[in-house]
């Protein structure tokens, strides 16, 4: 069972104290993030609370592991590192993440033990698909950890990862960004910000004041699936591929991230050793007919996230 697995909890502390790399931080070793913008601002923000160093990436095609580091495969499963933006299927690998994990609660997913998940603790999987959070990692971390954004330009570079600035405009989310916000990530700062995200003084801030350096960034391009309502923004998610190819521009975008935060700039390795996985997509309807239960299907495909 996930943490706090359907019990609605928003006592910070508890959460804090029931997810063992945020219970015992000096126990963890590093950090592996996703591929992204979301990624790397969260990776920020817990390098300032807690001094983790990224030594890892994972693409749900490519695991990336720092080539300084020994024994990494015994290390991964002895919890010493801590997946960020990531939803890990792993019974000994701890990650936070906010993908929809469950098709309804007949699943048990014992793997998912380790996993911090606002959907497993609000009690959201497919059947209420509507209500899925709408946000960034980065969000529930400045949630949970009380994080002070005191500059306009920080503000807005956080409401653009997993453009959630444009989820919070869109009619058919808006209501749900508005829920989650209110009702379970009510701090000052979300709410506050949130009031402006809708406006057409917010994107030009973003269009001069952030969007110019990313564009100088060849990793942060202008496209994406969806577009913001005054301006027509989109993208700007800073996804790369390859680590070893692109470690520069993934360094620039993180010294962007500290000259808009002030939060700490975690440190990347210079090379990596890569894992090559096999991703595979498939429909609901092909799970249920083939396997039963999602349960079986994670368990005979061997799914590790």
């Amino acid at each position: 069972m996930a943490i706090l697995y359907r019990t609605n909890c928003r006592d910070k502390a508890k959460i804090q104290s029931e997810f063992p790399p945020f219970a015992k931080p000096d126990e963890i070793e590093g950090m592996i993030i996703g591929n992204d913008l979301d990624s790397l601002l969260s990776a920020t923000v817990l390098k300032t609370k807690f001094n983790w160093d990224i030594i890892g990436v994972y693409d749900y095609s490519n695991f990336w592991y720092s080539k300084d580091v020994r024994d990494f495969k015994r290390k991964i499963l002895e919890g010493k590192f801590v997946a960020i933006d990531l939803d890990i299927y792993h019974p000994n690998i701890p990650s936070i993440g906010h993908h929809i994990l469950e098709f309804d609660f007949n699943n048990i997913l014992p793997f998912h033990c380790l996993s911090l998940n606002p959907n497993f603790i609000r009690g959201i999987s497919l059947r209420n698909f509507k209500r899925k959070y709408p946000l960034g990692t980065v969000h529930f971390l400045i949630w949970l950890f009380d994080v002070d954004i005191l500059d306009s330009d920080a503000e807005i570079l956080v409401w653009l990862a997993d453009s959630s600035f444009i989820n919070g405009q869109i009619h058919r989310f808006k209501s749900n960004v508005k829920d989650w916000i209110n009702n379970y990530l009510s701090s000052d700062f979300l709410v506050q910000s949130m009031k402006k995200i809708d406006t057409k003084e917010f994107e030009n801030k973003l269009q001069k004041n952030v969007i110019p350096a990313l564009q100088n960034i060849k990793i942060c391009e202008s496209s994406g699936q969806v577009q913001s309502r005054h301006n027509l923004i989109r993208g700007f998610q800073c996804q790369w591929y390859d680590p070893n190819d692109e470690r520069e521009d993934i360094d620039k975008v993180m010294s962007f991230i500290r000259s808009k935060t002030g939060w700490g700039k975690p440190i990347l390795p210079g090379s990596f050793n890569r894992i090559k996985g096999i991703r595979k997509n498939c429909n609901i309807s092909y799970i249920k007919n083939k396997y039963g239960s999602l349960d079986k299907f994670l368990e005979e495909e061997m799914v590790f996230s």
